[in-house]
């Protein structure tokens, strides 16, 4: 009885999603709410497990999830702010020139639990049509594994803002209405 309720059950909402309906916020990267232009949100994969019976072999669900990369796309301001902030952040995770480089330039170890500000936390909200908070997905321990190249033109118009990629790997997503 369960299931012919569940198909004749209305919708509460009919209104449809628009893509431009989203804020994305970082802690570790303020500006990223005023400037990003995109965001995708990532697909989510289990591994299906053979089990074999004496007739064929048949698939039941995997035993853990994987989550494929964030990836967002940043309006470029002329201080480069977001670009910096990545950047920054990226080369405290790396070291790529010293041991000294290792998060001491960049505050982002705390004394108490070093670890803490190695990873942030990042939120993307969906807005209702008319822009109010619906729904939050939040991803945890996030840390950039990629910034995009950011091209330049003599040839564009000003009209033209450049933007870049950022990828972001993170240990797990959850879904909260507001």
């Amino acid at each position: 009885m369960a299931a012919d309720s569940a198909l004749t059950a209305q919708p509460r909402n009919i209104n449809l999603l628009q893509t431009t309906k989203f804020t994305f916020t970082f802690p570790r990267l303020p500006f990223l709410r005023f400037f990003c232009a995109s965001a995708i949100l990532p697909s989510i994969t289990t591994n299906a497990v053979m089990q074999p019976t004496p007739h064929a072999t048949v698939f039941r669900h995997g035993d853990h999830l994987n989550y494929d990369p964030l990836m967002l796309t940043a309006m470029c301001d002329e201080d480069l702010m977001t670009w910096q902030e990545t950047f920054h952040w990226m080369v405290g995770l790396t070291s790529p020139n010293s041991f000294k480089e290792y998060l001491l330039n960049h505050d982002l170890v705390s004394t108490d639990f070093p670890q803490s500000k190695l990873y942030s936390d990042g939120i993307l909200t969906f807005n209702t049509n008319a822009n109010n908070p619906n729904l939050r997905v939040k991803f945890t321990n996030c840390h950039p594994t990629y910034l995009g190249m950011l091209s330049l033109n003599n040839a564009d118009s000003a009209e033209n803002i450049p933007t870049f990629d950022l990828t972001f790997q993170y240990d797990t997503f959850t879904l909260e209405s507001i």
